[in-house]
Order: structure tokens, then sequence, then C-alpha cells
């Protein structure tokens, strides 16, 4: 009976260390998008926040993110938003006995830029489902003011003037500087598409943003690197 007694001690007591560590995780970076962060916003347009919050038996939900009063922005950034809620939404319940009752999805944003020719912004996402701690995906938001498309990579790399096979080589040696032994997935900086589909603009640069686990281990958080526009 004792052992019984002791074992349940040492499960609530992991239980407890495991929503600490989530707790005091960063689950809504900032990043920076190079040495000066580009914080200029166009004077014609405001930004208004939108927040979603649910509390059911199986989720919690706070999200924040925001609106422009741009059609092509604001239906683009409400559709990453949507289809991240509904895929939530669907998650099957945790079971009674788990570290985190509710699943838990909170969102945020950064790194708005509304130029006169490109509107971006850094959409957040951060999930808890049980464990050691939750994940958080960063998701880039960037449309073509003019034709209100959103930019491929394709458009990125034009405004860099740079091939992806010299940004990847590039983003490898700025990912060595700034991880040493930390980088231990180099595969997620290879010259795909896949790999740098994250970016965000600015004035004058172009960052990639590499999500948790895909360049380096949880503990280093969002990896990112930047390229000066030439265009």
């Amino acid at each position: 009976m004792k052992r019984i007694i002791l074992l349940l001690l040492v499960i609530v007591a992991l239980s407890g260390v495991a929503f600490a560590v989530y707790s005091l995780a960063p689950r809504v970076p900032t990043l920076n998008t190079g040495p000066a962060p580009e914080a200029a916003t166009s004077t014609e347009v405001t930004v208004q926040e939108k927040v979603v919050t649910e509390s059911t038996d199986a989720y919690k939900i706070d999200a924040h993110y925001p609106q422009f009063g741009i059609p092509a922005v604001d239906d683009k950034v409400q559709a990453v938003v949507d289809k991240a809620l509904s895929e939530f939404r669907a998650y099957p319940p945790n079971p009674r006995d788990s570290s985190a009752p509710q699943n838990e999805l909170v969102s945020s944003y950064n790194s708005v830029y509304i130029g006169s020719d490109v509107a971006s912004v850094a959409l957040s996402i951060s999930e808890y489902t049980g464990g050691a701690h939750g994940n958080t995906v960063i998701v880039g938001v960037n449309v073509d003011r003019a034709t209100g498309k959103e930019l491929s990579l394709d458009d990125v790399l034009a405004l860099i003037g740079k091939t992806l096979a010299q940004v990847a080589d590039a983003s490898l040696v700025q990912l060595k500087a700034t991880l040493g032994e930390d980088l231990m997935f180099p595969e997620g900086a290879n010259a795909t598409a896949g790999n740098y589909g994250t970016f965000l603009v600015s004035k004058d640069r172009v960052t990639f943003v590499f999500n948790n686990y895909q360049v380096a281990p949880y503990s280093a958080g969002q990896q990112q690197v930047w390229f000066k526009r030439v265009k």
C-alpha cells in the first residue's frame, strides 16, 4: 500500500514539473528581423486586434491576431487562424489523469510591416496537448499590396537577388555561427522550397524562419537568417 501511495506521489510530482516547464517555456517568441528590427507601419493603416477565447472541458483557446483593413491581407491572416482553430478543436480530449486536462492553444503576432509594396506579419501559434512542453509554430503572411497575392519563395528570392542554393549556403554559415553544436539537423537548411517556406519581408530585408526542431532542438527555439533586399 505504501508503495502505491509513493508511486502516486511521484506521478503527481512529475506532472507538476512537466506543467511548470511548459508554463515557463517561451510560447510566443519575438522574432528579430535583423540587427534593427523594422517596426514601420504605413500611416494609412490601423492595426486592429481580433481575439477568440473559448473554454470547454476538452480545450482552451486564447487567440490574438491582427486585421489591417486591407482585405487581401486580412483574408489570408483569417484563413491561417481559422485553419489552426478548426484543426485544434478536432483534437481528441486528453485522458482525465493527463497532466493537461485541457488542450490549450495560444496565439499572438509580431514583426508587423505594412509598406507601400508589401504587407507582412508573423503569426505565432502555440499548442500544448500534454507532455513536458508545448510547441510554437511561426507562420509568415506576406502579401503584395499591388496584386493582393501572397508572395512566393521565388518572389522573395528576387527581392534579395539570390538563388535558393545561395541562400541555403549562406544560411548554413549563419546558423553554424549562431548555434555551434546545437545545429543538430543541418539538413533542415538544405536548398528545398519546404525548408525556406516560412519568411517575413520588411523595408530592407527578408528573414527566413526555421521552426522548432527544423535545424536545432526545442531548447534552442526558432532560428532565423536574414538577407538584405536589393529591390
